[in-house]
C-alpha cells in the first residue's frame, strides 16, 4: 500500500528545513508525513497539483484537494482542514470588513475558485484541527465525516534565556503571525484605547500591513510596545512572552492558534474567544471573551491583571495541566492513526 501527502512546500519538505517549518502548518505536515510513511509508505508533493499518480490513500490540504483528486487515481481520500469552515469564515470577514471599513484579507482565505461543498463531498473523511466551536462552523451533514484533532506547541528552543525579571502582573501580549482582521486586531485597538498606562501594558508581536499600522499608531497611547514580526524560533520571541502574564488574542476564526499554545507553554494565561480553537478542556480555565465586544474584553483584562499572586498561579497551573493533557503530538498521532485505519477499512 502507498499514500500520497500534499501540503505546503514553504512549510514542509521531507528531509529539509522548510522556511516556515516552525509554524503549526509545518509541524502538522511533518507529523502527517511521518505517520503515513511509517504505516503505508508515503510520497510527498507540495501545493501544486500533479497528475498520473496511483495511490491507496491520498491526504491533502483542502485548498487543492479537488485538483489532485481529478488528476489522479486514489482508492481513499482525506481532506485536511486546519481551519474553521472557509465558507463561514469568508462570509464573516466580508461582513466585518465592510462594517469596520478595512480591507478584506483575501490572501488569508482560499481563492474564489475553491469549492468547499465539492471538497467535502469528494472526501471519504475530513481531518479538522480545532475544538467544538470550530466543528460548529460546519453544517451537521458535513460534521459526520469530520475527525477533530488537537496539535501541540512547538518545543521552545533550548537556547532561549530565562526572562531577566519575573512576568509583570499588568503585562499582556498579543502574539500573531499577522495583526489583521481575522485575528481580531480591531478588537485589540478598540479595547486598548480605553485602557490606561497605569492599568495594563500590551506587547504586540506580528507582521502588520496598511491600514493596520496607521490604526495602531492612531488608536493607542504609550502603554503599547510594538515588536514587529519575531520568528518563533528566536529566543527574543520567547523572552517577550515569558515577560507577560496574559496572552490576549480575540480572534474571529481559526483552526487552532499555535501562538496561544506557545504562550501557555511559556507560562501565560490566554484571554481569548472560543474561536481560537484550543481544546474545550483548556478553555475552561482560560479567560473567555466575546468577539466585537471591546467593553467586555476591557473588563475581562482589567479583572485578570488585578488577580492576586495566588489566584494567578493557581489558574496558570490549571491551564498548563489541561494543555499538557489535550495538546500533545502523541494524541494527535493516535487520532490520525485511528482515522487512517477507519478510512482504509
Amino acid at each position: 500500500m502507498r499514500a500520497l501527502l500534499s501540503y505546503w512546500s514553504d512549510y514542509f519538505t521531507p528531509g529539509a528545513d522548510a522556511p516556515l517549518s516552525g509554524h503549526s502548518t509545518g509541524q502538522i505536515a511533518q507529523h502527517l508525513y511521518d505517520l503515513l510513511d511509517a504505516r503505508l509508505g508515503c510520497d510527498y508533493v507540495g501545493e501544486q497539483p500533479v497528475g498520473g499518480v496511483d495511490a491507496d490513500l491520498f491526504v491533502g490540504h483542502f485548498w487543492a484537494f479537488l485538483d489532485f483528486c481529478d488528476l489522479n487515481r486514489f482508492d481513499r481520500r482525506v481532506a485536511v482542514y486546519p481551519v474553521a469552515n472557509p465558507v463561514w469564515t469568508r462570509e464573516l470577514l466580508l461582513r466585518l470588513a465592510a462594517e469596520l471599513d478595512v480591507p478584506m484579507p483575501w490572501w488569508d482565505i482560499p481563492p474564489r475558485s475553491f469549492d468547499h461543498h465539492a471538497t467535502m463531498a469528494t472526501a471519504d473523511a475530513v481531518l479538522v484541527v480545532g475544538n467544538s466551536w470550530t466543528l460548529s462552523t460546519f453544517p451537521a451533514e458535513e460534521q459526520r465525516k469530520i475527525h477533530l484533532v488537537n496539535y501541540a506547541p512547538a518545543t521552545a528552543p533550548r537556547e532561549a534565556p530565562a526572562p531577566s525579571t519575573a512576568p509583570e502582573p499588568r503585562r499582556v501580549c498579543y502574539v500573531a503571525t499577522h495583526c489583521d482582521l481575522r485575528k481580531g486586531f480591531m478588537d485589540v485597538l478598540d479595547t486598548w484605547s480605553g485602557i490606561g498606562a497605569d492599568e495594563a501594558t500590551l506587547d504586540v508581536v506580528g507582521a502588520i500591513r496598511p491600514p493596520w499600522d496607521r490604526l495602531l499608531a492612531a488608536k493607542v497611547g504609550g502603554n503599547v510596545r510594538y515588536h514587529g514580526f519575531v520568528n518563533s524560533k528566536e529566543p527574543a520571541y520567547h523572552e517577550i512572552i515569558r515577560s507577560c502574564r496574559f496572552a490576549y488574542l480575540p480572534t474571529y476564526s481559526e483552526g487552532q492558534v499555535g501562538t496561544l499554545l506557545e504562550a501557555i507553554q511559556q507560562g501565560c494565561i490566554p484571554i481569548t474567544t472560543r474561536a481560537c480553537g484550543i481544546a474545550d478542556s483548556v478553555l475552561e480555565h482560560c479567560v473567555i471573551v466575546e468577539p466585537r465586544d471591546p467593553e467586555g474584553q476591557r473588563r475581562a483584562i482589567l479583572e485578570a491583571v488585578a488577580w492576586s499572586e495566588d489566584v494567578f498561579q493557581e489558574r496558570r497551573a490549571r491551564v498548563a495541566d489541561a494543555a499538557g493533557t489535550a495538546h500533545t503530538w502523541d494524541r494527535f498521532d493516535a487520532a490520525v492513526g485511528r482515522m487512517v485505519e477507519e478510512v482504509l477499512a
